[in-house]
């Protein structure tokens, strides 16, 4: 009787023992899977702050994430006139009462108006560009100031309304014609002798003359036709082989 409960307990002894083993096993392998998971995954270094660093982060907090967005391609350069900003020459954000004063004010915005659309690469400036941009922004009567000057421009043959609410502004910084020799010199250089108004918005849109509204493309192929430069390949649209 006695012989008989000690192979018993012996028996349950190693049952236990086996199932122990097993269990060891088990957790060896999940510990060699769980080291080559880690091994896969890039390693980290985790950056650990001072405490006497977080109050300063947290004071320049809104400064650090404004830089922290603006790239070189992102920064404009904001020009002025020679007159400077609103506060260093107030009078000229106004639009004066006289009409004979208008006139000459208008000119000299207009002027700086073309260096400054050349400046930042604009054909078509619109109204709401206007009451944003800067310096036009410090202006009073903004509405009213983008349409003077912008008469003023389109009596000097430099600039053209859009439209009938005259709310959106051609500005020609640089004529047709410049632009139509640019091109056959861009061609020239190239080896580009077909040229049509679509592949050059599509596939040359590196090129500033391509940044040109898609009408003044058509008319500078136009242009170099007329100067014996090209022949018309399909007019409709707007397609032209150049002659070497």
């Amino acid at each position: 009787m006695g012989v008989k409960e000690k192979r018993k307990e012996k028996k349950t002894k190693s049952k236990v023992e086996t199932k122990t083993k097993v269990e060891e096993i088990k957790e060896e392998i999940k510990t060699e899977a769980a080291v080559v998971e880690k091994e896969k995954t890039p390693h980290r270094p985790e950056v650990v702050i001072k405490s006497d660093v977080i109050e300063s982060a947290t004071e320049d907090q809104e400064t650090t994430d404004a830089t922290d967005e603006i790239t070189p391609e992102s920064i404009v350069e904001v020009l002025l006139p020679q007159w400077g900003n609103a506060s260093e020459s107030e009078w000229m954000y106004h639009i004066p009462l006289r009409d004979e004063d208008k006139g000459l004010w208008a000119e000299e915005w207009g002027d700086f108006l073309l260096k400054w659309a050349q400046g930042r690469g604009f054909h078509v400036l619109s109204i709401s560009t206007f009451l944003v941009e800067s310096p036009f922004h410090q202006m009073l009567g903004k509405v009213d100031a983008f349409r003077l000057i912008g008469d003023t421009l389109v009596e000097k043959e430099v600039a053209d309304w859009l439209d009938r609410g005259r709310r959106q502004l051609r500005i020609y910084w640089r004529p047709l014609e410049e632009w139509a020799d640019i091109v056959y010199e861009w061609a020239l250089k190239t080896g580009h002798t077909q040229l049509d108004l679509k592949s050059i918005v599509i596939q040359e849109s590196d090129e500033p003359f391509a940044q040109l509204p898609e009408r003044d493309i058509g008319i500078l192929l136009g242009i170099i036709v007329e100067k014996s430069l090209a022949v018309w390949v399909d007019k409709k649209k707007h397609a032209i082989k150049i002659e070497i």
